[in-house]
């Protein structure tokens, strides 16, 4: 009975609600599953954890490792009975991930074989895989497709709805017009504040600059950052967590064209988030370090992975479940604006912060127009480049990603504006007692839960 129910449970039972009517949505109405073939990033997400999370010796790792790749062409036989017609472009997708993803399996057998372990079983069952999955290939290019990967006005409305942001969808694409408006002008003013000869903190274009180089840029990056939260009090720190820079997986390279966050698992003793940097075609001109801190603040200190690694503290196991997209995402961008405030801040940080915010407010756009059928793919691509001037392969990347998750796009900078909402009223509440370190620490440790459901815990921890 809810009446017999303490506070905190209250809003538990409230939220496994909320998200038992997300999945049964999700599997009922939107019905990816029989539409999208991309068999690859099932499998890979089901090696990758045995692969790099240190639970076990990684012998017994490569042990399960081994196991599962042995059943994966009776997988892939299985898997194709779940699908329906898929969407085209979903099918090209999965066709360019499926060939990438035997370069992972050779990862794992070289990592194997460098530890001085026998691959034989491994390396028969890439063998098996690789023939699966040019069978795979085959089936994909003669299996009939239809429709497009939109929602519809309709459905989308209705997951909106079903997602408890509280806005419909006109009033988000009215919101990301409005912020894409003011940031452009933002973003004039601050040019004409920066010399066109200013160099600091960029590479120089004669300099020899490498993935090496990056990766490791990115590693102070991630160092400076935890530091600056620790020492200005920006929040508390966990006890054990660790976050490590690595290159992405081949199978993930597809939809990950810059950088990601692979988050700490829940019960894991020791809290390894993983920060995945995929390698640019091409020649590597050298990053503006301002940029590297940027990107490494929304992903790691104090964005998703700080974020992650304290929501799994929390001993609900309901909210273990809850992964809303507009507070995590919300959360990580209201982080590069708010560490401005902790000594991150300089005409040309801000600049590089109102382009990053620019795109996410053309996210919005795209992700709005792109589900309800008023705006193609291709329309998209030209969106971003006119609009953010991304380049043709990583614009082509992004919207791509954005037809698979519907309302994920716009969560960014939709989650910051209501994150802000909410931290307006907790200081006109506290007044006088009002700290950012009280009110982060607050918001850290509730979960990874809808805007509705923080409110309530911040009532009962009388925030609010």
């Amino acid at each position: 009975e809810e009446g017999y129910l303490s506070p905190d449970r209250r809003i538990d039972r409230g939220l496994m609600i909320y998200i038992l009517k997300n999945y049964l949505f999700e599997e009922d109405k939107i019905r990816r599953w029989e539409k999208d073939p991309d068999v690859a990033d099932i499998l890979g997400h089901a090696l990758f954890p045995l692969f790099a999370r240190e639970f076990a010796p990684f012998e017994e790792r490569l042990q399960r490792i081994t196991a599962r790749v042995a059943k994966i062409p009776r997988y892939i036989i299985e898997f194709k009975t779940a699908i329906g017609t898929p969407v085209q472009l979903w099918a090209d997708m999965a066709r360019e991930a499926c060939r990438s993803f035997p370069h992972f399996l050779q990862a794992i057998c070289a990592a194997a074989q460098q530890r001085g372990l026998d691959t034989t079983e491994l390396e028969d069952g890439i063998t098996r895989t690789k023939d699966a999955l040019r069978g795979y290939i085959g089936w994909l290019e003669t299996v009939p497709c239809e429709g497009t990967p939109a929602l519809g006005g309709s459905l989308f409305e209705e997951l909106l709805q079903v997602r408890e942001i509280g806005l419909t969808a006109d009033e988000i694409l009215k919101l990301g017009e409005m912020y894409l408006t003011q940031e452009k002008k933002k973003l004039e003013k601050l040019k004409s504040y920066i010399s066109s000869q200013d160099t600091s903190g960029s590479q120089e274009e004669s300099q020899k600059y490498t993935f090496e180089d990056e990766v490791s840029d990115f590693q102070k990056a991630i160092t400076e950052t935890r530091t600056l939260v620790k020492e200005r009090e920006f929040a508390a720190l966990p006890k054990n967590d660790r976050l490590i820079v690595m290159e992405t997986p081949s199978f993930l390279r597809h939809v990950i064209p810059g950088a990601a966050c692979f988050p700490p698992a829940k019960f894991e003793e020791k809290q390894v988030g993983f920060y995945f940097l995929t390698p640019p075609e091409g020649e590597i001109k050298g990053r503006d370090y301002r940029g590297v801190l940027n990107v490494s603040v929304h992903e790691g200190y104090p964005g998703h992975h700080l974020q992650v690694t304290w929501a799994n503290e929390n001993p609900s196991l309901v909210r273990a479940l809850s992964d809303a997209p507009e507070f995590i995402e919300g959360w990580a961008l209201y982080c590069e604006e708010k560490m401005r405030d902790y000594g991150l801040d300089s005409v040309e940080f801000q600049a590089i912060q109102c382009g990053y915010i620019l795109f996410r407010a053309a996210r919005i756009i795209i992700d709005v127009r792109l589900q309800r059928d008023r705006m193609t793919v291709d329309q998209g691509i030209s969106f971003l480049k006119s609009e953010v001037g991304m380049n043709d392969r990583i614009a082509a990347i992004e919207v791509k990603r954005y037809t698979k998750t519907p309302g994920q796009p716009l969560s960014y900078l939709i989650g910051k504006h209501l994150l802000l909402q909410v931290q307006k009223e907790v200081k006109e509440h506290l007044g006088e007692n009002y700290s950012d370190r009280k009110f982060h620490d607050a918001v850290l440790q509730v979960g990874s839960i809808p805007f509705p459901y923080l409110r309530e815990d911040l009532k009962l921890k009388g925030m609010l």
